[in-house]
């Protein structure tokens, strides 16, 4: 069921089986990403309007645009492939994202499965193991106000150890430090 997702993958294993570093990583992203049509990315963007139609005023603004970011500008990214940290992959996490990913594809009740979600753990492999970068872009807004932030080389993020448990979110695969509270 899961290969009906992927455009251009012969199936999600080819993620497992392929990848041993970064540059790989990034080429089976591209290769997924090509297949995108405007078609898929205006389905991804009505998504997103979708998600964010009840958040509130000011919020939703900031929502969309650090979501729009994550998705279009990392597809946009992905396909240009000019940012990779061209490294062996931590096979043990690598292995973990997938296996959540995977989870996540196969527990879905709803025939109509978000293609957000499902670009948005691409973005996240990119993010988290070609740039070496959070899955949240730099000033996304968390509940109190804190965002994720660059210090030189280093992210902080406000509720990563918060969220590490959360199999709904990424955290526990993040590059990000946790940010000092006090």
């Amino acid at each position: 069921m899961t290969v009906r997702l992927f455009k251009k993958l012969e199936n999600f294993h080819e993620l497992h089986e392929s990848v041993h570093d970064s540059q790989t990583l990034l080429s089976i992203l591209q290769k997924e990403l090509a297949g995108y049509t405007v078609f898929d990315l205006m389905k991804i963007q009505a998504q997103l309007e979708k998600e964010s139609r009840y958040l509130p005023p000011g919020y939703k603004e900031m929502f969309k645009e650090k979501m729009g970011e994550q998705l279009f500008g990392n597809y946009k990214a992905i396909l240009s492939g000019d940012i990779c940290h061209n490294q062996k992959l931590d096979v043990e996490l690598y292995t973990d994202f997938l296996n959540t990913f995977q989870s996540k594809l196969d527990d879905r009740t709803d025939k109509h499965f978000p293609d957000m979600t499902i670009l948005y753990h691409m973005c996240a492999l990119y993010n988290i193991f070609v740039t070496l970068t959070p899955p949240h872009p730099e000033g996304t807004l968390f509940p109190g106000g804190y965002v994720v932030e660059r210090k030189g080389e280093d992210y902080y993020c406000p509720v990563r150890e918060k969220q590490e448990d959360n199999s709904e979110a990424l955290c526990k695969f993040c590059v990000a430090k946790q940010t000092d509270m006090e």
